[in-house]
């Protein structure tokens, strides 16, 4: 049995749940190989660090309470337009929280978070707001009470020494009901300039 054969046989062990990660996760790659985000495009253009590659090491919490609280990483599509998400309903009462640790090296310079933010496509509720919050290290860097139904692009500055471990929160906050609160952060990610 070759290693192909293998791995699609692991496959078709996992479990209905397990498969469709497996299958978001192969259709993100597409997605990333598709727009040049390899190897060679991260070293031209500098540092990179990308928040839906390294979900699963991530810290995830609610403020109060996790009922209602959903978190993933798959595509979103909000107004029409799929992109790599992570989704982050947020739970009942409280904030739904995602911490990073990120090692960002001693040689980056110009440190900015790039993501856009949205409400996934079929939510309904328009008049409710949602609260997404960018936080370092505790402190809240950046936010917005929105419900964006076309992605909302936004770059950040961030205040941050290279060379340290950035600890960097993504945030949703229903602000209310939670029920439609289908929040959605595309293609998260840090980017920094490599001092020559």
């Amino acid at each position: 049995m070759n290693t192909e054969q293998q791995l699609a046989a692991r496959i078709a062990a996992l479990s209905e749940e397990d498969r469709r990660l497996v299958r978001d996760y192969v259709a993100f790659l597409e997605w990333r190989r598709s727009e040049g985000c390899g190897d060679g495009a991260a070293a031209q253009a500098g540092w990179r660090f990308n928040f839906l590659e390294h979900f699963a090491g991530a810290d995830t919490r609610a403020s109060k309470d996790r009922a209602g609280m959903e978190l993933k990483v798959a595509a979103a599509t909000v107004g029409g337009v799929a992109r790599p998400a992570l989704w982050q309903h947020p739970p009942v009462q409280g904030e739904s929280i995602v911490e990073f640790h990120v090692p960002v090296p001693a040689g980056v310079r110009d440190l900015r978070l790039r993501f856009a933010t949205g409400i996934r496509d079929g939510a309904q509720g328009a008049e409710q707001l949602v609260a997404f919050r960018v936080k370092v290290d505790g402190w809240q860097v950046w936010s917005r009470a929105d419900w964006p139904l076309q992605w909302a692009a936004a770059e950040v500055e961030l205040p941050f020494h290279a060379g340290n471990m950035l600890r960097l929160a993504f945030a949703t906050d229903a602000l209310g009901s939670h029920r439609w609160a289908w929040a959605a952060w595309a293609e998260p990610q840090l980017v920094g300039r490599l001092a020559s």
